[in-house]
Protein backbone atom coordinates (compact mmCIF):
# COMPACT_ATOMS: atom_id res chain seq x y z
CA UNK A 1 0.00 0.00 0.00
CA UNK A 2 1.45 3.36 -0.98
CA UNK A 3 1.67 6.32 1.36
CA UNK A 4 -1.11 8.14 -0.50
CA UNK A 5 -3.36 5.06 -0.33
CA UNK A 6 -2.72 4.82 3.40
CA UNK A 7 -3.49 8.51 3.94
CA UNK A 8 -6.64 8.20 1.88
CA UNK A 9 -7.73 5.15 3.88
CA UNK A 10 -7.47 6.95 7.21
CA UNK A 11 -8.66 10.30 5.89
CA UNK A 12 -5.43 12.22 6.43
CA UNK A 13 -4.85 13.49 2.90
CA UNK A 14 -6.92 16.35 1.56
CA UNK A 15 -9.14 15.90 -1.46
CA UNK A 16 -6.89 16.53 -4.44
CA UNK A 17 -9.06 16.54 -7.58
CA UNK A 18 -7.13 15.53 -10.66
CA UNK A 19 -3.99 14.63 -8.70
CA UNK A 20 -1.40 13.17 -11.07
CA UNK A 21 -0.07 10.80 -8.38
CA UNK A 22 -3.26 8.73 -8.15
CA UNK A 23 -2.56 5.16 -9.24
CA UNK A 24 1.16 5.77 -9.72
CA UNK A 25 2.59 4.88 -6.31
CA UNK A 26 5.65 3.17 -7.78
CA UNK A 27 6.86 6.52 -9.12
CA UNK A 28 6.14 8.52 -5.97
CA UNK A 29 7.27 6.07 -3.29
CA UNK A 30 10.96 5.82 -2.44
CA UNK A 31 12.78 3.12 -4.35
CA UNK A 32 13.20 -0.17 -2.56
CA UNK A 33 16.63 -1.30 -1.42
CA UNK A 34 18.39 -3.04 -4.29
CA UNK A 35 16.65 -1.01 -7.02
CA UNK A 36 18.97 0.05 -9.82
CA UNK A 37 20.01 3.64 -8.97
CA UNK A 38 19.32 4.81 -12.54
CA UNK A 39 15.80 3.36 -12.41
CA UNK A 40 15.21 5.01 -9.03
CA UNK A 41 16.44 8.37 -10.34
CA UNK A 42 14.27 8.08 -13.46
CA UNK A 43 11.15 7.32 -11.36
CA UNK A 44 11.88 10.23 -9.01
CA UNK A 45 12.34 12.68 -11.89
CA UNK A 46 9.18 11.41 -13.60
CA UNK A 47 7.21 11.89 -10.36
CA UNK A 48 8.54 15.43 -9.96
CA UNK A 49 7.57 16.25 -13.56
CA UNK A 50 4.03 14.96 -12.95
CA UNK A 51 3.80 17.05 -9.77
CA UNK A 52 4.89 20.15 -11.69
CA UNK A 53 1.91 19.67 -14.06
CA UNK A 54 -0.60 18.71 -11.36
CA UNK A 55 -3.71 20.87 -10.94
CA UNK A 56 -3.63 20.10 -7.18
CA UNK A 57 0.03 20.98 -6.61
CA UNK A 58 -0.54 24.10 -4.53
CA UNK A 59 -3.12 22.45 -2.28
CA UNK A 60 -0.91 19.36 -1.90
CA UNK A 61 2.14 21.50 -1.06
CA UNK A 62 0.17 23.48 1.55
CA UNK A 63 -0.99 20.22 3.16
CA UNK A 64 2.52 18.73 3.10
CA UNK A 65 4.18 21.81 4.58
CA UNK A 66 1.53 22.03 7.32
CA UNK A 67 2.45 18.54 8.56
CA UNK A 68 5.07 18.25 11.29
CA UNK A 69 8.33 17.06 9.72
CA UNK A 70 8.07 13.77 11.61
CA UNK A 71 4.67 13.06 9.99
CA UNK A 72 5.54 13.86 6.38
CA UNK A 73 5.39 10.86 4.07
CA UNK A 74 8.59 9.66 2.39
CA UNK A 75 8.95 9.81 -1.37
CA UNK A 76 7.93 12.49 -3.83
CA UNK A 77 5.09 14.58 -2.42
CA UNK A 78 4.04 17.97 -3.75
CA UNK A 79 7.06 18.00 -6.06
CA UNK A 80 9.45 17.61 -3.14
CA UNK A 81 11.52 14.57 -2.20
CA UNK A 82 11.43 13.47 1.42
CA UNK A 83 13.92 10.80 2.45
CA UNK A 84 14.46 9.36 5.91
CA UNK A 85 17.41 10.84 7.74
CA UNK A 86 20.58 8.80 7.92
CA UNK A 87 21.20 7.05 11.21
CA UNK A 88 24.50 7.09 12.98
CA UNK A 89 27.36 9.49 13.02
CA UNK A 90 28.57 11.25 9.91
CA UNK A 91 31.73 9.75 8.49
CA UNK A 92 34.92 11.70 8.77
CA UNK A 93 36.80 12.39 5.60
CA UNK A 94 40.55 12.83 5.62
Amino acid sequence: MSAMDLFDAVGLAPALPGARCRGRATLFDLAEVGTDPEDAEYAEQAAKRLCAQCPSLMRCRAWYEALPRSRRPFGVVAGLVNRPKSVGRPRRTA
